[in-house]
């Protein structure tokens, strides 16, 4: 029977577009992650490199950002080839890239994404990230390029959960309670999701440089540990400001809008 035939068809037929809908939903997801990532990390590369280099006594904290603003403007597109700008991409991109992908695979599914896009973030922004510092401590540093100690490891270990918990767990919550004063609950998580991060790193700043402390001079004892992280301590925590606005207000706003628009092109 010819009706049955293509009453049969159609399930295939559905599902075929379904597949190619959700690669679909999936390429705009990378793209728009990667393109946010590099919006956000030129700023982010002068604001680590200064303080990698600040740590080891290399350079002072504004001078090294200085040079590496003015290498930005004279030399854009050696900078941008450049290891101090591609591991900051690779870093942002993929954690804008891992929450966009579980975004689309949690709406498939029809599943909360909260916990799913805390983990995959984490995960994805805890092995770039300390790849990442590794590999500034070792061209930044003051000393021949050794292996990272395990401290270091567990010392950033320690940042990145705690930073991802500030990041995505605690702004909906403060959120919600800025929304009673607000009177609107998307501008009461905005409010908080700017600025919780960077509240935060009045704590986080001393943790993310003890980890360059124990790579740089690793005999130091507990108060020579303590004198280190308190030289340049509001100085400090400013340039961490400056360096978690881009990537945890504006370009996690970024990402969601440019989403949005190769989602809509692509399907």
């Amino acid at each position: 029977c010819p009706l049955r035939i293509v009453a049969s068809s159609m399930p295939t037929v559905q599902s075929k577009e379904n597949a190619k809908s959700f690669w679909a939903c999936i390429m705009a997801d990378a793209i728009a992650g990667y393109l946010a990532g590099a919006a956000v990390s030129p700023i982010i590369s002068a604001v680590d490199r200064g303080l990698a280099e600040n740590a080891s006594g290399k350079q002072a904290l504004l001078p090294s950002f200085m040079n590496s603003m003015k290498a930005m403007i004279a030399r854009p597109v050696t900078f941008l080839r450049s290891p101090q700008f591609f591991w900051i991409w690779l870093v942002y991109g993929s954690t804008y890239c891992a929450a966009n992908t579980c975004q689309t695979v949690c709406d498939k599914q029809k599943r909360d994404v909260a916990f799913p896009k805390l983990m995959s973030t984490f995960v994805v922004n805890t092995t770039t990230c300390i790849a990442k510092d590794q590999a500034f401590a070792k061209m930044f540093g003051t000393k021949a390029a050794a292996s990272v100690p395990a401290q270091s490891y567990a010392i950033w270990l320690t940042r990145d959960i705690l930073s991802m918990g500030v990041f995505f767990t605690l702004p909906p919550i403060a959120g919600k309670k800025i929304a009673e004063v607000t009177g609107n609950e998307r501008s009461g998580y905005y409010v908080a999701q700017f600025f919780c991060p960077l509240v935060f790193q009045t704590f986080l700043t001393p943790v993310h440089l003890l980890g360059y402390d124990v790579y740089n001079h690793p005999n130091n004892t507990i108060a020579q540990r303590i004198q280190f992280l308190g030289k340049d301590y509001w100085k400090n925590v400013g340039m961490r400001c400056v360096r978690q606005a881009p990537p945890w207000s504006i370009g996690t706003i970024g990402n969601v809008e440019l989403r949005k628009y190769f989602t809509n092109k692509f399907t």
